[in-house]
């Protein structure tokens, strides 16, 4: 547990002092920021994410080229990620490292203060998997779709100022599903909100010259998060919290997103 707070706490330094450009795109997840502003065509994105078990890094960009972000219209979604180390739970010396990458095109529908998008495009998955002292290597090309919606509350609504959201994404290379739900409370500070989060996430066995380097699995995560901790173009947002896999032990984990908008 020491190991990997020490980890998450040194790349969060990293990202702030570097001034890197707020919410994610991990390896299972979409990507859906605070409103931007008016006339800002795209966001850049880097993305930390850890567990006691596995340590992630992507990064991407969202495009709006013709009606900017601020409007509904076309998107583009690109996203890298790599998966450094993952550990298999059941056998002792198995480890996976996962590198991939989408580019999804779609559109965006504004209602008021709701705005839903949807995507789909191709997606590349590339595993090595080693036990001991084999490793195999395996890559596969598929479809990936993502659908995400964000809700904003205002004082005249029901609820308290904030916003809810949701991220769908499926992806038939890396043979996986991924659904997050958070919800947001203003703080009154900047655009700052403030919240819980649950995600769902399921994915299927990979293996690769009889090395088997991920099991099926599951995975649910409940935490908080903070998000809109914007100043000017840049942004943070960053959630900590428990997430329970199935056969291994219950985990902390750790995401921060640093954001450029443009």
């Amino acid at each position: 547990m020491g190991r990997f707070w020490g980890l998450f706490a040194g790349f969060l330094t990293m990202l702030v002092c570097a001034g890197m450009p707020s919410d994610s795109y991990s390896e299972e997840g979409g990507f859906f920021g605070p409103p931007p502003k008016p006339k800002r065509i795209g966001v850049t994105f880097v993305n930390v994410t850890a567990s006691d078990w596995e340590f992630y890094v992507s990064s991407g960009a969202k495009l709006a080229p013709f009606s900017g972000l601020d409007a509904p219209g076309f998107r583009l979604l690109y996203a890298l990620g790599s998966k450094m180390r993952e550990r298999d739970p059941l056998i002792l010396g198995r480890f996976n490292r996962f590198a991939g990458g989408r580019v999804l095109a779609g559109y965006e529908w504004h209602w008021g203060s709701l705005a839903v998008s949807a995507y789909a495009g191709p997606s590349l998955s590339y595993h090595a998997p080693s036990e001991r002292v084999v490793t195999r290597y395996d890559a596969r090309l598929g479809a990936a779709g993502l659908v995400e919606f964000w809700q904003s509350w205002n004082s005249h609504a029901m609820v308290p100022d904030g916003f809810t959201s949701g991220t769908l994404v499926l992806d038939a290379a890396e043979g996986s599903a991924f659904l997050r739900l958070r919800h947001g409370f203003a703080t009154g500070w900047r655009d700052t909100a403030f919240g819980p989060e649950i995600s769902l996430s399921t994915g299927s066995r990979r293996s690769a010259g009889g090395v088997i380097g991920r099991d099926s699995w599951s995975r649910t995560r409940l935490g908080l998060h903070a998000n809109g901790l914007n100043f000017g173009n840049f942004g943070l947002t960053a959630s900590a919290g428990y997430e329970w896999r199935l056969r291994d032990r219950a985990s902390a984990y750790g995401e921060i997103t640093a954001l450029y908008h443009y």
